[in-house]
């Protein structure tokens, strides 16, 4: 377990946090990880695979994908700290932990996902070993992935948005088709464009305390490559809506991202998404994905 923790120079006094801290704790990249469940929603429902299982399932992913980029704050905290902006995004710069509570939670966590993992047999818990394997190496030292230039953009693009998907697909054993070709594709493309913008908003401050893809090639190589996944994951999407191999139903949730996709064409890479626009779509988002399954739950 203390692999997964960080110098101890991080921690500070036992604290128990308030109610208002665990609260901002729970909803920590709540638009990052609501984009998981509508990808793991749309897989199942698209393959008629809701059930009480597939259930549990959506649940464990979103609650692995919450912890993912806990633990990616967490070890971000003493780098984030340099920053008045990225130390204000950071909840663990403004509310650190105990080592104990950050044991606590984990376990908590990671028992939870070994038991829903568990029903899927030794492929659900190969599945699972693998998702807390990236997550230690993209953020944690001495692998920390996220600071190796090409493989911090290689492993967004294979495990951020693109294995939501794939995981529903290998644990329900689907026939795949190319609606599932397309949706990786697209869903590969958001990840790298995502961490490409994250990159880039964060630009002046890593190139001062970390090491990244943008940091190495500069920001304008990055902004130029930016507007280019984004403006193919566009012509894939509206060519396979328009074909039909897209359903209408999941063509209009993903379009709830089209303004946050075309923002990117005008504004300056280094300025920050608008965070109205972007709870404003989370939420809408949330609220579609909800319809769809409780649809789909009681057909």
């Amino acid at each position: 377990m203390d692999s997964f923790l960080p110098p101890k120079t991080l921690f500070h006094r036992p604290h128990f946090a308030k109610s208002k801290q665990i609260a901002k704790l729970l909803f920590n990249h709540v638009d990052a990880w609501v984009v998981s469940l509508t990808l793991v929603v749309i897989a199942l429902s698209y393959h008629q695979a809701i059930n009480g299982q597939t259930t549990l399932l959506l649940l464990a992913i979103g609650l692995g994908y919450w912890l993912a980029f806990a633990l990616n704050d967490f070890y971000d905290a003493p780098f984030d700290a340099h920053d008045p902006a990225k130390a204000l995004r950071n909840f663990f710069v403004r509310n650190p932990l105990s080592a104990g509570q950050v044991r606590a939670g984990l376990i908590a966590v990671g028992a939870f996902l070994l038991a829903v993992f568990a029903q899927f047999g030794g492929l659900g818990l190969a599945t699972l070993v693998l998702c807390l394997g990236v997550m230690w190496a993209y953020s944690a030292p001495p692998l920390r992935l996220k600071s190796r230039p090409g493989l911090d953009l290689l492993t967004h693009a294979l495990f951020v948005e693109t294995f939501p998907y794939l995981i529903c697909l290998v644990l329900i054993e689907a026939t795949w088709t190319s609606f599932d070709r397309v949706m990786l594709t697209l869903t590969g493309l958001a990840s790298l464009s995502a961490q490409l913008e994250q990159q880039a908003r964060d630009y002046a401050v890593d190139s001062k305390t970390d090491r990244n893809f943008t940091t190495t090639v500069g920001l304008a190589a990055t902004t130029w490559l930016l507007r280019l996944f984004t403006a193919v994951g566009l012509l894939i999407f509206f060519a396979a809506t328009l074909s039909g191999i897209l359903s209408w139903w999941v063509a209009a949730v993903l379009l709830i991202a089209l303004p946050t996709a075309l923002h990117r064409f005008t504004r300056p890479a280094n300025q920050p998404r608008s965070e109205r626009l972007t709870f404003l779509l989370t939420g809408l988002g949330l609220v579609c994905i909800s319809l769809i399954f409780v649809a789909q739950l009681w057909r």
